[in-house]
């Protein structure tokens, strides 16, 4: 059921470009700031002065500045080998903290392209280095077979090094490949020579790693308390060496085989602590993976509605980033959830946008993708087509399991203490190898049911639903999401719709005024997401004039006794870029004293703000007197608040003028 999500976060490992760079380089990773600090003294002249400039920024993951630097070491006419080692930094921050990896892989093509062809010992150390980074990023990409060959091409040239460490590193890389497309025979061997060489060392990162990789090959054996133990053990690791991510990672394989022993209560709560510390990392390949399992769980309990929410966020997430893989497993999650909405026409999009060329899909996404499309086919009575569909899928998975009861697990047990049994793993392949083969006998007349059993449900209940973001449940809920997006949305706007309940409910009643609002209410989920909180709805939008238009749309359709306040935020104005949650509940404190200030002025009426800024972030969100600070701002013309056409500030500044 769990499907890896794989980070681009190869850490960059200097060479050996000479003596004292290499020294220079040892210090600067022991002590970046030492680095800016001597720069003070004795400002950068040559490429290799801001080639360490740009890495003292790069280890304190200041990408603007690691980048600047090693633009202008560039332009100083570097060597060959230095000019590369540059491309690979500037390819790491792209594939590190932009998530760019595109972008990361024009620049590694470009640093192998330059970089000098012989075999000492630096341009050994540095072509590993590209290498191991080309075979992150295109596994990034879902491109299983190029990750391979770099892997194997650095692999190679470690074994002739002598280099350890790298052989280690392009070992596990090999095996998380060999294990995404479910050979598992060959991932065995791959952690098996891992893994002495990892405590050889004393490498906690790999044997973490190798622990997390063999929990997930135990689940593909459908072996989950097994798999537990491992994930457990790779999480403690994990949180030892202070490695978020990963961390994530393996509590999201804990919530997943939990899930799957129908321990319902410790998932939701081991996905709800991997949500927490995605959301804090900001890490986008985090927070699909667990939007995506707690996607599972709900659905598990029945929850259509809900699961849907959460893989339309994974998937918008997935859209934003350049990892085909990721974008396709969402795309067929959310394609899972339409069939079972009876949602046939968003189903087959999905499996469209999953797979523009099914054929190079990895094994795994390609049999899912067989079975749904065959499902899909089934149901719309195109049945030769379901067929050898689903005999597509089935002759897949028997040749997966075909290739897994090869695996012997013996030694690599006693060397990480587990205790598979053998003889009973080879008996279930056995089983259910028979199994799918009398599945394959009886396939079509279970399709021709199913049809049955459908049909006759739609007819009781048509249910048709686009992938639309609706409401959060929480406030914080919908600011967590805001944050996110406001690091990515240059012009997000926030729309706020005060509407002025409390009288019609006593007048109208509760059922009238939901059926009165039952347009409005619908209309809200052309906003990327909104919530609503205390009669009051906030929508974000990623425009100014998205917020604008349906702003306006909103209040037309409100009946003619609704009054209605409303305002449009620019929220980068606001805010500036960086914010935090408090920033976002004070939003609610401006929005109430325009409010104030609207009625003090004696402008009566459904009332529309909009505002001005003057100077970013024009007042201190976080002051103790939030509203004595949002008084200065206004008066001062810092922040200009207009209702109605008129303006607040101006106001504020005659009144004062004539005391």
């Amino acid at each position: 059921m769990r499907f890896a999500f794989c980070t681009f976060l190869l850490l960059f490992t200097a060479g050996t470009y000479a003596t004292d760079l290499t020294q220079l380089i040892a210090q600067v990773k022991a002590d970046p700031q030492a680095r800016l600090t001597a720069q003070l003294k004795h400002p950068a002249s040559t490429a290799k002065d801001y080639f360490l400039l740009a890495y003292s920024h790069y280890a304190l993951k200041n990408k603007e500045a690691a980048l600047e630097f090693s633009n202008k070491a560039l332009t100083l006419e570097p060597d060959a080998e230095l000019a590369a080692r540059i491309l690979l930094m500037q390819a790491l921050t792209y594939g590190v903290f932009y998530r760019d990896t595109a972008l990361a892989l024009e620049k590694l093509k470009l640093a192998l392209t330059i970089l000098p062809d012989e075999n000492s010992p630096a341009m050994l150390r540095l072509r590993m280095d590209i290498l191991e980074s080309f075979a992150q990023a295109y596994n990034q990409q879902g491109n299983a077979g190029l990750a391979m060959k770099a892997a194997n091409e650095s692999l190679a040239l470690a074994v002739v090094a002598a280099d350890k460490p790298r052989q280690l590193a392009s070992m596990i890389m090999l095996g998380r490949l060999h294990l995404q497309n479910n050979n598992l025979t060959k991932a065995y061997k791959h952690f098996k020579s891992a893994l002495p060489l990892a405590s050889e060392i004393g490498d906690q990162q790999a044997i973490a790693s190798i622990s997390m990789r063999l929990g997930m090959a135990y689940q593909k054996l459908e072996q989950h308390e097994l798999a537990l133990q491992h994930f457990e053990e790779a999480a403690t690791l994990y949180q030892q060496l202070n490695i978020q991510s990963s961390q994530v990672n393996a509590l999201i394989n804990i919530g997943d085989s939990q899930l799957v022993l129908k321990q319902m209560d410790k998932a939701k709560d081991t996905y709800n602590k991997a949500l927490k510390l995605a959301v804090e990392s900001q890490d986008p390949y985090m927070l699909i993976s667990a939007y995506v399992s707690l996607s599972e769980l709900v659905l598990e309990q029945g929850d259509l509605d809900q699961s849907e929410q959460l893989l339309v966020k994974a998937h918008h997430l997935a859209s934003q980033v350049s990892a085909q893989s990721i974008k396709s497993e969402t795309a067929l999650f959310l394609a899972n959830v339409f069939v079972k909405k009876q949602n046939y026409s968003a189903a087959q999009q999905m499996l469209d946008e999953a797979a523009p060329e099914p054929e190079k899909l990895a094994g795994y996404l390609k049999r899912k993708h067989l079975a749904l499309s065959a499902e899909l086919a089934a149901l719309e009575q195109q049945w030769q087509q379901a067929y050898q569909l689903e005999k597509s899928a089935n002759q897949l998975e028997v040749a997966q399991l075909n290739d897994d009861s090869k695996i012997q697990l013996d030694s690599l047990q006693n060397s990480l203490e587990l205790q598979m049994q053998q003889e009973k793993q080879q008996q279930l392949h056995l089983s259910q190898k028979n199994q799918l083969q009398l599945w394959l006998l009886i396939s079509l007349t279970l399709l021709a049911l199913a049809v049955f059993l459908l049909l006759l449900l739609l007819s009781k209940q048509k249910k048709s639903r686009l992938g639309a973001l609706v409401q959060l449940s929480q406030w914080r809920s919908f600011t967590e999401l805001l944050q996110h997006h406001h690091q990515a949305k240059i012009h997000g706007h926030l729309v706020v719709i005060l509407l002025e309940q409390t009288q019609l409910l006593l007048s109208k009643g509760i059922q009238q005024v939901a059926s009165d609002l039952e347009t409005f209410r619908s209309t809200l989920d052309q906003a990327l997401f909104w919530v609503e909180q205390d009669q009051e709805f906030w929508l974000y939008c990623t425009s100014e004039q998205q917020g604008t238009e349906l702003q306006q749309q909103l209040l037309q359709l409100l009946p003619a006794d609704y009054q209605a306040h409303s305002a449009v935020l620019p929220l980068h104005a606001l805010l500036s870029r960086r914010i935090c949650e408090k920033d976002l509940d004070a939003l609610r404190e401006l929005v109430w004293y325009s409010l104030f200030l609207a009625k003090q002025q004696g402008i009566e009426g459904a009332l529309q703000f909009n505002y001005q800024c003057n100077q970013n972030r024009p007042c201190s969100w976080q002051a103790d007197n939030l509203r004595q600070d949002l008084f200065n701002a206004i008066s001062l013309g810092i922040l200009d608040i207009q209702v109605n056409g008129i303006s607040l500030s101006k106001q504020l500044q005659q009144q004062l003028a004539q005391i």
